[in-house]
């Protein structure tokens, strides 16, 4: 019986890499200027913007993202595949859930959200969370031993 096919680390890999390059992308406009995500949440958290406590703590949170994503890749590199998995699917959640609300939220005018930012990190999250779960969704073969038959 053949079992799972194994999704390749590096698509969980370059799932966080595109997750990141999106949150350096243009997120919010302002007339003629563009904000990447981490501008924008300095913005709302200096301004109070938002008044609850923890939307308040997710923007301070939301720096840590490519300190977060770093680790997930240099664990993928040293070969510590699930382990970079289980903290791939946490940060492609997590971050991929804000990015789809912002794409929900965006709109025209001359104050909003800007949808190159937010689809660019949703579309890296996806495939990020892919690779992360194809990690897990493999079955282990049974090694053989010299001279056994397969």
């Amino acid at each position: 019986m053949t079992g799972f096919r194994r999704i390749p680390p590096w698509a969980a890999a370059t799932g966080v890499a595109i997750t990141v390059l999106g949150t350096f992308l243009p997120w919010f406009h302002s007339g003629t200027v563009e904000r990447h995500s981490y501008q924008a949440a300095a913005l709302a958290g200096r301004f109070g913007l938002l008044g609850n406590t923890i939307a308040d703590g997710a923007l301070r949170i939301w720096v840590a993202i490519p300190l977060a994503s770093a680790v997930c890749l240099g664990l993928f590199a040293l070969g510590f595949a699930r382990t970079a998995a289980a903290l791939t699917t946490l940060l492609a959640i997590s971050v991929g859930t804000v990015a789809l609300l912002a794409t929900v939220r965006s709109g025209g005018g001359t104050t909003g959200i800007t949808t190159t930012g937010p689809v660019t990190t949703l579309s890296g999250a996806i495939v990020a969370l892919a690779g992360a779960l194809g990690t897990f969704a493999v079955r282990s073969r049974p090694t053989m031993r010299t001279g056994e038959n397969r």
